[in-house]
């Protein structure tokens, strides 16, 4: 299955997915940067190729863990999402203030300058992982043809198939953020994710 690890910019997934792979059996972490030329205009078109990359980890009875600025919504969008076993989404999210504390510390990516949008990208994923009609216009307008958006676009918070996990690392320690997502793999893995291709979740 393919677990998502999303968030915006400094909020931990790269952090995490280090510790992660020496903890959680059969998961392997990719970062969405690892394909080229990542932007908003090619972000759906490369999730298309990581879905790919998840069902064939799948049949060797493998998990992907994706670390993606990519929303949940745009993954359950891509055309094959409905062919994997299952699909579970993970927001990694910070505080506004540690999140330029944390910026400031890397090298400057003069492709990725920091700023209002990056906040803005960020203020959006949160209430995106809690309300999926919140502001679709921001991931749908920009995809308007190929995409499913239908799926779960009509979708209300009380869904139960509209489930992110949400974690706060603006505190929390590197350990303490990767304990909270090995629960979560762990859990979704032992009881299983709504959005499974056996529970027809698209329909």
């Amino acid at each position: 299955m393919l677990f998502l690890l999303s968030g915006a910019a400094a909020s931990g997934k790269k952090t995490v997915a280090r510790q992660l792979i020496n903890r959680v059996d059969s998961l392997v972490p990719h970062h969405e940067n690892e394909i080229p030329a990542t932007t908003g205009q090619t972000r759906m078109a490369n999730m298309e190729r990581w879905v790919d990359t998840a069902l064939d980890l799948e049949a060797q009875g493998i998990d992907l863990l994706l670390l993606a600025a990519s929303p949940l919504g745009e993954l359950l969008a891509s055309p094959r999402a409905p062919d994997l076993a299952g699909i579970a989404a993970c927001l990694l999210d910070c505080h506004d203030h540690e999140r330029s504390r944390r910026i400031a510390r890397r090298e400057p990516d003069p492709n990725w300058t920091f700023g209002m949008d990056t906040l803005c990208w960020a203020a959006w994923h949160r209430m995106h992982a809690i309300d999926p009609q919140w502001e679709q216009r921001v991931i749908r307008d920009a995809f308007r043809e190929h995409y499913a958006w239908d799926r779960w676009c009509h979708w209300t918070p009380e869904d139960p198939r509209w489930r992110v996990k949400l974690v706060d690392t603006t505190t929390q320690s590197v350990t303490e953020t990767v304990d909270t997502v090995a629960g979560w793999i762990t859990r979704v893995r032992l009881h299983g994710t709504p959005l499974a291709r056996a529970a027809a979740w698209w329909e």
